[in-house]
């Protein structure tokens, strides 16, 4: 592996750990490709997933989908800045990323607002 892609590997690591920090109610930050395939981050240690691996693999798909929708109709609304999903259980939080996207997920009785503006700071830190 290059130097250039280990210090990206490293960059794209260190950022999901800032993103953790915010608020012990995160649950799972990863960086997703167009693949739909986790390149980053994961689950926080101790945490067990709600979905199993097929269901987790379609839920970034879709996740991939709604971005690249709002997206390609950006030129009219402006660009995407995130996409909240907050269901009973857990708020899904989606963000673009340098061509990926970064899929945040919490318990539903965190404060959406704070790592929603928390995430946003860390990642135009990093970009």
């Amino acid at each position: 592996m290059s130097e250039k892609n280990d210090t990206n590997k490293s960059l794209k690591g260190n950022l999901c750990n800032l993103i953790f920090d915010i608020d012990e109610k995160i649950r799972f930050v990863g960086i997703v490709n167009k693949e739909s395939e986790v390149i980053e981050g994961g689950f926080k240690k101790g945490i067990e997933p709600l979905l199993d691996v097929n269901e987790e693999q379609d839920m970034y798909l879709q996740s991939l989908s709604n971005m690249t929708f709002f997206q390609s109709i950006s030129r009219k609304f402006g660009p995407v800045d995130y996409i909240i999903t907050k269901q009973k259980k857990i708020t899904i939080m989606t963000f673009p990323f340098k061509g990926d996207i970064l899929c945040l997920s919490a318990s539903s009785y965190t404060d959406i607002d704070k790592n929603r503006d928390e995430t946003i700071k860390i990642i135009i830190g990093v970009q």
